[in-house]
């Protein structure tokens, strides 16, 4: 598609706009709608709709792919008592966060950039197994 050229918002697009952004930034809703992401963020001022910070989304994803890896940490899963908390997620964070960096690494190395969105959105679909 050529940059210059606008085309109109369907109805189908302003509904997937709404619904993406109760949990995604705009950069994501962008990417998924496949618009520019000045265009995205325009038609959600114009509309009213509230912007998600990256960060935040950033966390919920983590928080998503930790959850649907292990069982929600109840009391009983955490040693109280002793120095030493036991946290069950801690090893699949480390996991993830060593994998990012090796990656972050190697793409220096090759004078590339890491997507960090849709570097937890494939690590996501890894662990989950889809």
């Amino acid at each position: 598609m050529n940059s210059m050229s606008k085309r109109s918002w369907t109805s189908q697009e302003l509904d997937r706009l709404i619904v993406l952004s109760k949990d995604c930034p705009p950069a994501v809703i962008a990417k998924e709608l496949e618009r520019p992401v000045t265009s995205v963020r325009k038609k959600m001022r114009e509309i009213g709709v509230t912007y998600v910070k990256g960060d935040e989304w950033k966390r919920k994803q983590i928080q998503m792919l930790i959850s649907s890896d292990q069982a929600p940490v109840s009391p009983s899963t955490t040693k109280i008592g002793k120095k030493e908390e036991t946290y069950p997620e801690s090893a699949v964070l480390d996991e993830f966060w060593t994998t990012l960096l090796r990656m972050a690494r190697v793409a220096k190395k090759r004078g590339k950039r890491v997507d960090v969105l849709s570097f937890i959105d494939t690590y996501r679909k890894i662990r989950t197994g889809g």
